[in-house]
């Protein structure tokens, strides 16, 4: 069992439910799931996350990238997308600070890699 603290942020209940049956197969048991960024500002603003897997096509006024800019490094994100995966959209990442990538569909071995590196 791995005790670390994960927000999910994500919109799409079946990316979410692949998500997390990767993250139960890991160990992680303490998850908190939100689908937009203003609901992830507020989960921020109660409780400190070890890290953030945060979805950038998210829907509402704010994308995961904004949301993210948003916490004030008040957590470490790790970015998720199936579609976002552009050059300006990778400045917006590095500008942001982000402590990963994922690219959908999500594999064991990617969502292990990037948790390790980010909790390093």
């Amino acid at each position: 069992m791995n005790k670390r603290d994960l927000l999910i942020v994500e919109d799409d209940q079946m990316s979410f439910e692949s998500l997390k049956k990767i993250l139960d197969n890991l160990g992680y048991q303490n998850l908190v799931h939100v689908t937009n960024g203003m609901d992830a500002l507020n989960e921020v603003k109660h409780k400190v996350f070890d890290v953030v897997l945060m979805d950038i096509g998210l829907e509402g006024k704010l994308d995961g990238i904004d949301t993210s800019s948003l916490m004030e490094g008040k957590s470490r994100v790790i970015f998720t997308s199936a579609h976002h995966k552009d050059g300006e959209t990778f400045k917006r990442i590095a500008k942001a600070g982000s402590y990963g990538f994922i690219s959908k569909p999500y594999t064991l071995q990617q969502v292990k890699d990037a948790l390790e590196n980010a909790l390093a």
